[in-house]
This record gives structure tokens, sequence and C-alpha cells, in this order.
């Protein structure tokens, strides 16, 4: 008989965040904002099955775990930060996974048909919450701004998905020549929008990337966990407060006339 598994603790009404009220919110974009659609495996299944590879998703997901685990997605800088350079890094992962499934010489032609099936605002989903927290962040006085592993059209991206308007700064680690956690990228971002770190908070969904990135600098992280992935709190860091959704942003800022979610995702709170 298996053991009934413990309940998770009930929502709780979230309080602002001691301290002074921040001036500035950093985001993170994937899994945070958006995700890939359907999922990364049936978007590379997608890409490669459109260029005519013969290749089954239960092997593409292997592969791509196993590249991932590599190391391969997302490398500690310092590294070169061109549009060419951006291509390069992402290209070394995707020719690892196709490695894997037994396909050793492609063409550089494909990899580019890969990346530019990645930047179609197809590929990509926008969770329902994101315009709506972020038009009531705007509306009540906070200023926006993105620090995100990403390739070089970030930018171009977020102006495609209708949300590049919404901030002020897009930062990409392919554009700055680092990657979360480490700390150049934060420094970069904090120096281009002015604000100084205790006056900015981090949202994000990556534990070592976005809260311990962000920590390390003085910037406040908040954890997203859309997924219920940390029922315990934030590894480590029962400090940091954890929401569910977006909607939980809104009163660990003060926000009180916002929108509120169809359900209760957004008044999780483990800090």
């Amino acid at each position: 008989m298996t053991a009934p598994r413990a309940a998770r603790p009930a929502p709780v009404p979230l309080a602002p965040l001691p301290g002074p009220r921040p001036e500035l919110v950093f985001f993170d974009i994937g899994d945070t904002l958006v995700r890939v659609d359907p999922s990364w495996t049936g978007a590379y299944l997608a890409a490669a099955t459109s260029w005519g590879l013969d290749v089954e998703a239960q092997a593409l997901a292997t592969a791509f775990a196993t590249a991932l685990g590599e190391g391969l997605w997302d490398s500690l800088g310092p590294f070169e930060a061109t549009p060419e350079g951006s291509y390069q890094r992402i290209k070394q992962f995707d020719v690892r996974a196709m490695a894997l499934l037994g396909y050793h010489d492609l063409p550089d032609e494909f990899y580019r048909h890969l990346g530019r099936f990645f930047e179609q605002r197809a590929a990509w989903h926008v969770f329902p919450d994101v315009t709506p927290v972020l038009e009531a962040l705007a509306a009540a006085g906070f200023r926006r701004a993105v620090i995100s592993n990403w390739v070089w059209a970030l930018p171009e991206l977020l102006h495609d998905l209708a949300l590049a308007h919404h901030f002020e700064a897009i930062v990409a680690s392919a554009r700055v020549g680092y990657v979360k956690p480490q700390r150049e990228i934060f420094e970069h971002a904090l120096q281009l929008t002015g604000v100084p770190p205790e006056r900015a908070v981090h949202v994000g969904d990556n534990p070592d990337a976005d809260v311990s990135g962000a920590s390390a600098v003085g910037i406040r992280p908040i954890l997203l966990d859309r997924g219920a992935r940390f029922p315990d709190g934030s590894p480590g860091r029962p400090d940091v407060p954890v929401v569910g959704d977006l909607y939980g942003l809104l009163p660990l800022l003060g926000v009180t006339d916002g929108p509120s979610p169809s359900g209760a995702g957004g008044q999780v709170a483990r800090a």
C-alpha cells in the first residue's frame, strides 16, 4: 500500500516585502513570461522533421536531456557577445544533440534553420498572467526590465510577442557575454537602468540563476514556481518568497488594486 502524500500547505495571504519599496522589477523570460510551444522536444522535433529528418520524439527527448546534462546550454562567460558568437554557442548544443541521434554531418544551414524556428512567434506561448501583471505594475509606478539567459534575438522576439514595450531595458546574456548567475550580467542591468540593487527585485524560476545570481549583487529575488516544484520553499533560501504565478507578485509589491487570478496560484507564498 502506498503511503498518502503529505498535503500541500494551504495558500496564505501575501504581505508586502519588507524594506524600501522597489523601484524596478527585473524579469527572467523562459518559463517566467513565456514557454516554448508545445515543448522543447516538440519544437525541435517539428524543426527536424520540416528539414526531412527521421527523428523519434523519445530519442530526441533523451538526446536533448543528455546534451543539457553536459552543460552545453549555458556555459559561463566571458564569451563573444556578437550575433555570430550567439549562434555558435547555441549551435554547439544543437550539434551535440543531433550527433546523439546519429546525425553527425548536418550542414550549417540546418542549424541556422533550427535557430530561425525559435525566432518565430508561433514557437512561444505567453503565460496569461503576464500582460495583466505588467500593466498593473506600470499603473502602480514600477519600472520593468528583463535579465535573461537568451540568444541575440531576444529583443526582436519580445517585440513580435507584443511584450517589448513593457520594458525599458532587455538584457540578454548573448549581448553581454555573461550568463546568470554570473554577477556581471546583473551588474550590467543595474548600470543600464541606473537603479541601486537594494531598490530592485528580480523574478525568475531558477533557484541558482535567478535567486542566487540576484542575491549575489544585492537584488532581492522572488522565485516563481509555476509547476509547484518547490513545495518546501526556495532551496537553501527560506527567506526568499515563492509565488505560484505572477499574480502573487502584486501583493508582495504592495499593489492592491491589480488583477487577481481565477485560481489560488498567486497566493502561494513560502518564505
